[in-house]
């Protein structure tokens, strides 16, 4: 294949990650305006009573949650293709190509998996359908705390997706440099990119139960955590895979016929 080949399928995976990061992060923006408030809980309400109405409430945006997650999932895929795509456009020759296309495709697969998990589990966990059979409040027990397991490994698996991709962002930046194919600024960018998402699995891992061990626990870390990862995930990422787009567009001299031979 054509280096303006290469150039068009890596500019059009730019684009589908793009869109598609952005298009998770606006609907979950929808899914966090549009859900429910909290009602004023009686003084003998049960642990099982705030379980029903936390399923109730996540079934009625469970629309733009599942398009979120597939959302993502497909932006998780373009990153996964746009890999082994860029190796070739940046440096086919250089070794470190070769961790970019590993670190990107195990990142995008971890990620696409992470979001079916996700998907699943809160679809049976958020069921309204119950089994009749005298045992409503063990049921609803168990989906919640089935529901926390899945959460819990997906936002591990999230975390794994952002290190593997911040590795992969790291060895992109290191062959863009070489080969100068790509802006120097964009070259810059693409390396803060990998240090803020990995400064956020930090954030997230260790300073935050340092802190609430600290003492420091009256700080809604979970807020916080939300809003760096939605600036990350719905502003840096889809201008960072829009500006690789916008730079690998084929160059005359890419798309430019090559003269015939004389005929002898």
């Amino acid at each position: 294949m054509s280096d303006a080949a290469w150039r068009r399928w890596a500019a059009g995976l730019g684009w589908l990650t793009a869109a598609a990061f952005l298009a998770g992060a606006a609907l979950a923006i929808v899914a966090t305006l549009t859900h429910p408030e909290e009602p004023e809980f009686p003084p003998d309400a049960t642990f099982v009573d705030h379980l029903l109405t936390s399923f109730e409430h996540a079934q009625a945006v469970w629309l733009a949650d599942l398009g979120s997650s597939l959302s993502f999932a497909v932006g998780f895929a373009a990153i996964a293709a746009l890999g082994a795509v860029l190796r070739h456009v940046l440096g086919p020759d250089d070794p470190r190509g070769m961790v970019a296309v590993a670190a990107f495709m195990v990142a995008g697969a971890v990620g696409v998996a992470a979001q079916l998990i996700y998907i699943g589990g809160t679809e049976v966990a958020t069921n309204p359908q119950y089994c009749d059979c005298g045992f409503l409040a063990e049921e609803i027990i168990s989906r919640g705390m089935i529901h926390d397991v899945i959460g819990g490994i997906v936002v591990w698996m999230i975390d794994a997706f952002v290190v593997l991709f911040a590795v992969g962002l790291l060895a992109v930046a290191s062959v863009a440099s070489a080969s100068g194919s790509v802006p120097a600024r964009w070259v810059a960018f693409t390396r803060l990119l990998a240090i803020v998402g990995l400064a956020v699995v930090a954030w997230n891992r260790i300073a935050v139960p340092l802190l609430i061990q600290a003492g420091y626990d009256d700080v809604d870390y979970f807020l916080i955590g939300s809003l760096i990862v939605g600036v990350v995930a719905g502003i840096l990422v889809p201008i960072w895979a829009a500006w690789l787009a916008r730079s690998l567009r084929p160059t005359e001299s890419a798309t430019e016929t090559p003269p015939a031979e004389p005929a002898p």
